[in-house]
């Protein structure tokens, strides 16, 4: 008879496992390959086999090992894999001809670099192999001593290049199979220094270093956004409706471009046939396109929506004061002015509810991570950077997690044609999208203060005309006529409303601002092209994206800041 004691903590434990559940995910593994570094390969293979099966107990259902499978710890942590049944294995491999004994049978798909043009250019090929791995994964699991490396794109590079993105590392220690260790990246400082790091290690200081658990690993994941149910990818796309067949949503479009014009257009540059074939650049491009146009539609319902209300309160001022000029029309223009500030209400309401102004901030934010992500993946780089918790992509991180990895060789025609594209993509397009942004919104804000400064001089105007006339009838024993007192106060209210409007249209979309930071950024970006010459290497493309990357991450990190003051307002 089972004691009702342990019945409870047996349901307790089922439960726990319910609730623990992980994304897919990518797991990176590196480990030694020398027999005086690796050890005892059965103790090895026996940590491995209980590292994933940790995983599995942590929620881990379907994912993907991505691993150099070289001779050593590689092979045996694709069998354990394999074993375990948690999912594919997919090959890195550092240079064009290169394949390990047995590798054949392990791998389900493989990439191959270029790594004798990266030695000819003085770059290590280990080491760009283990960028790559480190690239599109989540999760670094390592056999490692805790040494530093002997030589570039060794292991303890890999585990470097793992804190420096804010990826946790599962730590088997040759030598120590059943004390599995995880270490917590967020808890070093954005300037460690990797050398005092393996000082700590010896000490396996918390919580920087703790016993690897199933709830330590899924709390490390969770932490960083890779737990619990898949983000939806599918965004609510709201498409407006004609009133009265008139597409009011273009309002934006049509102001935009009557006071900003427009600037050269800027030829995309198509993704190669062979890019365009691979699924995992397709998934991550039709979660670009839809969450871009969902953005785009919101954006544009948005800002036509602040473009009107605020037009429609000129209106209304005018007509609100129109009848110190008619008298006659006073129960008219009071009714129209009635009918135009409940319908202006009606819309503020209906955006406030529908928390429109937040909602497209994110659906954009979202669309410029998928953007990056979709680049990243083609050149296998990490678009997160240290410090940077992976919930704030999440869903595009789930994308490209789910898009796997580029396969085929990385040639010199492959890097040619789709570093090109993506430098055209990230970087080129970009500073001629900016450029653009920059030109359009500074004419608008210009031409806007101009407005401001016209209903100025007319409201002087009339007011100087008021004077004179005033001054000029009093020595005539008069006074000046009736319609000259009323269009003294139409003006009166009319010019500050002009003025009032031009402040909040610079309040709401930041002309001048965006003007200034679109010219910057585009500054910036084209510094970047000069700088990678003629002649461009995988390496050398993949550090200007991340610059690049890094650029555009701080470009929306301000403008995301910036939600609250996107709020319409109801024109007073």
């Amino acid at each position: 008879m089972t004691p009702p004691g342990s019945q409870a903590r047996a349901a307790g434990k089922g439960a726990e496992r319910r609730r623990l559940k992980l994304q897919f995910t990518q797991v990176a593994f590196a480990g030694h390959n020398r027999k005086e570094d690796l050890g005892d390969t059965a103790e090895v293979a026996e940590g491995l086999k209980a590292a994933f099966a940790m995983l599995v107990r942590a929620g881990a259902r379907h994912a993907r090992l991505i691993t150099g499978l070289a001779a050593g710890a590689d092979l045996l942590a694709a069998t354990a894999w394999r074993a375990a049944d948690l999912g594919p294995v997919h090959a890195v491999f550092p240079y064009l001809d290169g394949m390990s004994d047995g590798s054949v049978d392990l791998a389900e798909s493989a990439t191959w670099l270029d790594g004798k043009s990266s030695e000819a250019l003085g770059r290590n090929a280990h080491l760009a192999q283990t960028r790559w791995l480190i690239g599109s994964a989540d999760l670094l699991v390592v056999v490692w001593t805790g040494e530093h490396a002997r030589g570039a794109g060794g292991t303890a590079d890999a585990v470097r290049l793992a804190l420096e993105h804010n990826m946790p590392v599962l730590w088997i220690k040759p030598g120590e199979p059943d004390a599995m260790r995880l270490i917590r990246p967020e808890h070093l400082d954005e300037d460690f220094g990797f050398l005092e790091f393996l000082e700590e290690l010896r000490f396996s200081r918390a919580p920087l270093v703790r016993k690897a658990t199933p709830a330590a690993l899924h709390e490390a994941l969770a932490d960083l956004g890779l737990s619990g149910e898949a983000p939806s990818q599918e965004p609510a796309i709201e498409t407006p409706k004609p009133v009265l067949f008139i597409r009011w949503w273009r309002a934006y479009a049509a102001f935009r471009r009557t006071l900003g014009g427009t600037a050269p257009a800027f030829k995309a540059r198509p993704a190669p046939a062979d890019l365009l074939a691979e699924p995992g650049f397709q998934r991550l491009t039709e979660a670009y396109e839809r969450t871009d146009t969902a953005a785009n539609y919101l954006g544009a319902v948005h800002r036509s929506h602040q473009i009107l209300l605020l037009g429609v309160a000129i209106v209304a001022t005018f007509v609100g004061s129109a009848p110190s000029l008619w008298p006659q029309t006073k129960l008219t223009m009071m009714t129209i002015e009635l009918l135009i500030a409940v319908g202006a209400f009606g819309v503020w309401l209906a955006t406030e509810r529908g928390r429109r102004h937040q909602r497209w901030g994110e659906l954009r934010r979202r669309a410029e991570d998928l953007r990056l992500e979709r680049v990243a993946w083609v050149l296998g780089v990490n678009a997160i950077r240290h410090g940077m918790n992976f919930s704030s992509g999440r869903l595009a991180r789930h994308v490209r997690r789910m898009a796997g990895v580029p396969t085929g060789a990385y040639d010199a025609v492959r890097v040619k044609a789709w570093g090109n594209w993506a430098m055209d993509e990230l970087i080129v397009g970009q500073a001629a999208y900016h450029r653009a942004q920059s030109l359009i919104n500074g004419r608008v804000a210009h031409r806007v203060h101009q407005w401001e400064n016209i209903s100025f001089v007319v409201f002087l105007v009339v007011l100087l005309s008021y004077v004179v006339a005033a001054i000029s009838m009093l020595a005539m024993q008069g006074e000046p006529p009736s319609w000259l007192d009323g269009l003294v106060g139409l003006a009166g209210a009319v010019a500050p409303a002009i003025g009032a409007t031009g402040l909040a249209l610079e309040a709401t979309l930041s002309l001048s601002e965006q003007a200034q930071r679109s010219r910057v950024l585009a500054v910036n970006l084209e510094s970047i092209v000069a700088h990678t010459g003629p002649k461009r290497s995988l390496e050398v493309v993949q550090a200007a994206a991340k610059a690049a990357i890094r650029l555009q991450r701080a470009q929306e990190t301000q403008w995301t800041e910036g939600t609250a003051r996107r709020r319409l307002m109801r024109g007073g």
